[in-house]
């Protein structure tokens, strides 16, 4: 009995021999060389203490952030991460796991950035062709339209007497640097500009770095320093009318102009000019006393004289349809039937002066209805008639107005001719109204 258990008690006591326990691995990360980027990304390194025989992992949960080196390890190492750029206008972050530790990257978006644009200033002044007085005028534009931060902005003007502003010293000069000002910039030329010459300009702005495009070209014209030399600066005219003329000496370059100033005065050739030219005019017959008109050329004041006529001359005009008072309106209309014509009456109011006497009344009368049609009379009578039938063309129920246009020549006794005319002077415009025949 004892032998069997010594067996037992010696094969229990063999079985409690047990293997050593396994060792115990602690791995640690660091945190992130870095851990913040900017828009344009970079890259980091994450420190990894372990025990030798330690293994870790290392991997990012955001697509911009990369594992670039050490996504495995054993004992000590680190793990390479890089960030992409960033290039939404989005703040954003992720994680990446190291060695069992959770780090979060931030990336910040990209900075909005206005892009500068300048626009074509406006030209304000001189422009459309104006006269200036000076020889350096100012050059005024309105600012050009700007978007974004320009910082300092600066005008150039030039100014050219061709439109197509040649790179020429003599022909085109310019003012650089020009500080643009509240609203509006302002430039002037530094050197005289000639006279008597039509000048182009424009303008543009800049911040030295963009430039914009020019302004539309403008013109002005500097003032002349011409010297105009007349023939004759006063006259005397026939009572009768008369025929004159004035020549005008100057340089070709300068221009000039002619106009009466009178309505007895008629400018009938040379009403503007350039250089050396002649100006003819008329001076219509006298019909009464003496007068004085005047005209202006070239800047200067020419006088006319006319003697007083023996003859005062004048007409006015009556509608017998309508009575026996003066009207400046003869109406054609239906005045029995059949229908008849309508008679106007034109009469002199002429009169000789002193021992004058009245030889002669020429009448000339024309109107258009539809075709021009013109009357004629000459002699002693100081009365004419026009006759018209209604329906004429042009007419209306309510009368149609066309220009009766009248002329009339007095001749006296001693060769004096005068001649007057509707609507000049103190004669008024006449009028035949045209009616549809029934009305």
């Amino acid at each position: 009995m004892c032998v069997i258990l010594s067996a037992v008690v010696a094969g229990a006591c063999s079985k409690n021999n047990s293997n050593p326990a396994t060792p115990t691995c602690t791995v640690t990360a660091a945190s992130p060389s870095s851990s913040s980027f900017g828009p344009e990304g970079g890259s980091g390194t994450v420190a990894v203490t372990g025990g030798t025989g330690c293994s870790w992992t290392a991997a990012s949960n955001a697509s911009f952030i990369t594992i670039s080196q050490g996504s495995t390890g054993s004992g000590n190492g680190s793990t390479q991460f890089t960030v992409a750029a960033n290039t939404t206008t989005a703040d954003r972050s992720g994680t990446i796991a190291v060695a069992g530790s959770t780090f979060t990257i931030t990336q910040r978006a990209t900075a909005t950035v206005n892009p500068v644009t300048i626009g074509a200033p406006t030209a304000s002044s001189p422009i459309g062709g104006t006269t200036i007085t000076g020889s350096r005028p100012t050059l005024v534009v309105n600012n050009a339209a700007i978007t974004g931060t320009p910082g300092t902005v600066t005008y150039r003007f030039e100014v050219s007497d061709q439109s197509a502003f040649p790179a020429d010293p003599a022909r085109t000069f310019s003012v650089d640097g020009v500080a643009q000002g509240s609203g509006t910039t302002s430039g002037v030329i530094p050197r005289d500009l000639g006279p008597s010459v039509l000048w182009y300009w424009h303008a543009r702005a800049t911040n030295g770095t963009v430039t914009g495009a020019y302004s539309a070209t403008e013109t002005f014209r500097t003032a002349s320093t011409c010297n105009y030399v007349l023939s004759a600066t006063s006259f005397n005219a026939n009572s009768s009318g008369d025929n004159l003329a004035v020549t005008v000496t100057t340089d070709s370059a300068c221009a000039w102009t002619a106009v009466s100033n009178v309505s007895f005065i008629t400018v009938t050739a040379g009403a503007s000019g350039s250089g050396n030219g002649t100006v003819s005019f008329t001076v219509a017959g006298s019909a009464g006393s003496a007068r004085t008109g005047t005209l202006t050329i070239a800047g200067q004041t020419v006088t006319v004289t006319q003697g007083a006529s023996g003859l005062v001359v004048g007409f006015n005009m009556i509608d017998n349809g309508r009575g026996p008072q003066v009207v400046t309106e003869c109406q054609v209309r239906s005045t029995s039937t059949p229908t008849l014509p309508s008679t106007c009456t034109l009469q002199s109011t002429s009169f000789p002066l002193g021992t004058t006497g009245i030889t002669d009344y020429s009448w000339t009368v024309s109107y258009d209805a539809p075709f021009t049609k013109t009357l004629t009379q000459s002699g002693t009578s100081p009365t004419m008639t026009v006759s018209e039938t209604c329906g004429q063309n042009p007419n209306t129920p309510t009368g149609q107005p066309i220009e009766l246009r009248v002329t009339l020549q007095v001749t006296a006794n001693t060769g004096e001719v005068v001649t007057v005319r509707s609507g000049s002077g103190s004669q008024p415009p006449l009028t035949l109204r045209m009616f549809t025949c029934g009305f």
